[in-house]
Order: C-alpha cells, then sequence, then structure tokens
C-alpha cells in the first residue's frame, strides 16, 4: 500500500483506502501495521462491513478517541 502512494506521486496526492470485508479481519496484526506506516501519508481508510457478521474487531482499528497504535 505504502509502495503504490509513493509510485502515484508520493505526498503530493490524496489516496483513500477502502476495505470493504464480510466478516472479521484475519490477518489483524499486519492490517493494523500497515495502517500506522501509512499514517504520515496524505491517506484516508474507510472500513466497510458487509453481511451479518460481527465486526467487533474492527473497533480496534477505530482511531476516533487516540491514534492509532502497533
Amino acid at each position: 500500500m505504502i509502495n503504490i502512494i509513493n509510485s502515484r506521486g508520493g505526498p503530493g496526492l490524496y489516496n483513500i483506502l477502502l476495505i470493504i470485508t464480510d466478516g472479521e479481519i484475519h490477518d489483524m496484526p499486519q492490517t493494523k501495521s500497515l495502517i500506522v506506516q501509512a499514517s504520515k501519508m496524505p491517506l484516508s481508510v474507510i472500513i466497510v462491513g458487509v453481511g451479518q457478521e460481527k465486526f467487533k474487531m474492527m473497533k480496534e482499528l477505530d482511531s476516533d478517541g487516540q491514534a492509532l497504535r502497533d
């Protein structure tokens, strides 16, 4: 993800990462790490849950109250 942002013009271009999931993220540590690494980039992350699954773990990625930490 970071390589893609850099190859598209670096910090001068704004990016949106859209994660669409039908359940829990199975690679949460890697996902969290990538989001934290990309937090210095011009990037918004939007997570959309589809279906009737439980999305409780998604709150871990919500950083409304404090910065997301790896």
